[in-house]
């Protein structure tokens, strides 16, 4: 007998996160230039070619890494009353505020791939990727939550404004020895971006 579709779309989703986790933690064992794909399959429990069945190259495999609570991200600004800017404050605080070790130790595992951007052509546009795609779905919320569908361009620059100073706050946070809370955290360098970006 078949498998459910909602449990097979669990088993790939969990799959693909898998290989992202095992990718992400040799890139920062290794470096991306000494990793292969063979070695990323081997490390999350999967064939080479069911690997290339999720992504194309091996950069593309932390994909799921960089994305960094989008989902959780486009479900707060959806469900949000009041005004688009008031949401999308209040939601960097929800996705990047890190509670408890778990949340802390998948922040810090993302600052090694973060840092690799500079030396990495096609991970940076992974990474760039997955910023356009967000302020493409941030954007489409934002029309509709403000009744902007008739102005799309007042609802992309408060979409890039967001995705912007997310960008922004995690590149920074990177760079830097900061820990995941408090001064100079993820959270509070993305409002502040943000605040700039988009002043009230």
């Amino acid at each position: 007998m078949d498998e459910e579709p909602g449990l097979r779309a669990r088993r790939r989703a969990q799959t693909r996160q898998d290989i992202a986790a095992a990718a992400a933690a040799l890139f920062a064992r290794q470096g991306v230039a000494q990793v292969t794909a063979a070695q990323i399959a081997d490390a999350a429990g999967v064939s080479l070619r069911t690997f290339y069945r999720y992504f194309d190259t091996k950069e593309q495999a932390v994909a799921p890494m960089l994305e960094i609570g989008a989902a959780r991200w486009q479900e707060l600004l959806v469900s949000a009353d009041g005004e688009a800017r008031a949401a999308i404050s209040a939601a960097i605080d929800e996705v990047l505020t890190v509670d408890g070790e778990d949340a802390a130790e998948q922040m810090l595992g993302i600052r090694p791939l973060l840092r690799a951007l500079t030396d990495d052509t096609e991970l940076r546009a992974v990474w760039h990727r997955v910023n356009h795609d967000s302020e493409e779905l941030i954007c489409g919320i934002i029309a509709e939550h403000e009744g902007w569908a008739s102005d799309r361009l007042r609802a992309r620059l408060l979409a890039v404004a967001a995705t912007e100073a997310i960008r922004i706050g995690l590149e920074e946070w990177a760079s830097s020895e900061a820990g995941t809370t408090g001064a100079g955290s993820p959270a509070q360098l993305a409002r502040l971006a943000f605040d700039v970006l988009a002043p009230r």
